[in-house]
Formats: structure tokens, sequence, C-alpha cells
């Protein structure tokens, strides 16, 4: 099966993120999780948002294979961020 990446800004925490029913119950979720959940701290916990990983910023001699994987890797994230 092929996969899919939804990118979105990162909220500040539960109550400001999309992922949010007016029900507060997380959409990403099972039932589950948003029933035994007693406070939306506890919701948190189990949040399946991951931070993009950082640009690698090495400094690697020119044409050597690390150069060229911190290349390859930072032209991944710009792709999936939507950068030049």
């Amino acid at each position: 099966m092929s996969k899919s990446v939804l990118v979105m800004d990162t909220p500040k925490n539960c109550t400001q993120c999309t992922m949010l029913n007016g029900a507060d119950e997380c959409i990403l979720q099972d039932d589950d999780t948003n029933f035994e959940a007693d406070t939306i701290d506890e919701l948190r916990k189990g949040c399946p948002l991951m931070n993009l990983p950082e640009k690698d910023k090495g400094d690697y001699p020119a044409n050597t294979f690390d150069a060229g994987h911190a290349e390859g890797w930072n032209a991944c994230i710009d792709e999936i961020t939507g950068d030049d």
C-alpha cells in the first residue's frame, strides 16, 4: 500500500490542533484512546503527530558520500515543506 504525508503547522497544544473535533476528541486517535483520556493532557500523550526531522547542517568535504547524502536529505525536507 502506498503512503501519504499530511504537512501542517504543529500546534502549540491540543486545543489549537485542527485534528481536535468539537467534542474534544482527536480524530487521529481511536475511540478507546479518546474515551479513556480524562484531560487534554492525557490525550496529548498518545498524539501521533511527529515533527519533521531537521535539515543536515553538517560541513562535509565536497563530492563525498556524506555531502551527497546531506544534499539529498535537505532536498527531501524542502520538497515536503514546499521550500525552495
